[in-house]
């Protein structure tokens, strides 16, 4: 067994084991004739907690309170305790009454865009290195605007040179479009490239109109063109793991104001949590 495996492997075990003691905890409570409810709620509501400040330790990195990495780690396993407790307070059930089925469904949420997002970030970073090196986000807009301008230039010099329009003609048709913004984003995430190889099949079918002096102009056509696809790959692969994060903490935030409001709830009307 590798030393990777053996390390989820007692992550997993220790969960287990805070589960164990959790559910013990949580039947012993009911025997007392008290609300069981009451005891999986707060302890919900603390693991909530919790998790939320995942977020606050990444503002405050600078602090000597563990590597991001083990507070990942452990994110995403408290998270997935999480998922086992509120499963237990709605008694593996579907929860009643229009506000916590509301409550239900933004954990519910919360939960498996915190398992989408463990799935990102574990596959699409290496995925990130395979087509050349890794471009930092914010500069990938200027990047595009750069080779968008160097493509026009080409297209206006091959027309003033070759006193033919042909190439230009193609690129205001169909390569401008791909030039003025981030394409095939769904196709990058999928790993697919057959809208490019579309693109560059259709600057191959115009060669045989193009003379000598045009074909030096296409291929520098070419050559950027493949540059803008790999921004494109770069864009697509980065705006997802952002967007997810746009998504998911503010869930959590919301999930917490509805999860106070609902203790306050539970309180007044005397119900568990």
């Amino acid at each position: 067994m590798t030393k990777r495996r053996q390390r989820i492997l007692r992550k997993t075990l220790a969960i287990l084991s805070l589960f164990l003691v959790f559910f013990v905890g949580h039947e012993t409570y009911g025997l007392t004739l008290h609300n069981k409810s009451y005891f999986s709620g707060w302890t919900l509501a603390g693991l909530i907690s919790i998790l939320t400040a995942y977020s606050i330790r990444k503002k405050i990195s600078v602090l000597p309170i563990g590597t991001a990495t083990s507070w990942l780690q452990f994110h995403v396993y408290l998270g997935l305790l999480s998922g086992l407790v509120f499963a237990i307070h709605i008694d593996w059930g579907i929860p009643t009454g229009w506000f916590e089925m509301l409550l239900g469904a933004m954990f519910s949420s919360l939960f498996l865009s915190g398992v989408v997002g463990y799935y990102l970030d574990r596959h699409l970073p290496p995925l990130l290195t395979r087509r050349g090196e890794e471009v930092i986000f914010e500069r990938i807009p200027g990047f595009m605007a750069e080779l968008r301008r160097s493509a026009e230039d080409i297209s206006i010099k091959c027309a003033t040179e070759t006193g033919s329009s042909t190439l230009s003609e193609h690129y205001i048709a169909h390569l401008a479009p791909f030039f003025a913004q981030p394409n095939k984003l769904l196709s990058h995430l999928r790993g697919s490239n057959r809208g490019f190889a579309n693109t560059l099949r259709e600057l191959d079918n115009m060669d045989r109109y193009l003379n000598d002096a045009e074909r030096k102009f296409a291929s520098q056509l070419r050559e950027l063109a493949t540059k803008k696809d790999d921004l494109d790959y770069q864009y697509a692969l980065q705006i997802t793991l952002k967007g997810w994060l746009l998504f998911h903490v503010p869930l959590a935030y919301s999930t917490i104001l509805l999860t106070l409001l609902h203790v306050v709830l539970a309180y007044a009307f005397g119900g568990g949590i």
